[in-house]
């Protein structure tokens, strides 16, 4: 089976500011490596941050560190061959 997810309406964070406290969305940051990564996580208005669930206990990811989001179920196109 081949999955593909495409996310047509991407927001940027320096031009949309963060999502709305609460919100779902996917991810997308940049490494200190500087790679960019992406993941879903949850936003928390209060803490200025992500709770991202990688399935090994999860992380959290600093607001000023994401770049774009997109909310989990918007504007995606799912294909599965």
């Amino acid at each position: 089976m081949k999955f593909n997810l495409s996310v047509d309406k991407w927001n940027l964070v320096s031009e949309k500011g963060l999502p709305e406290d609460g919100e779902w969305c996917f991810l997308v940051w940049k490494t200190e490596d500087g790679e960019l990564q992406w993941s879903i996580g949850g936003y928390d208005e209060s803490e200025e941050n992500f709770y991202v669930d990688f399935g090994m206990g999860g992380m959290v990811l600093d607001a000023k560190d994401v770049i774009a989001w997109a909310v989990c179920f918007g504007d995606e196109t799912f294909t599965v061959q």
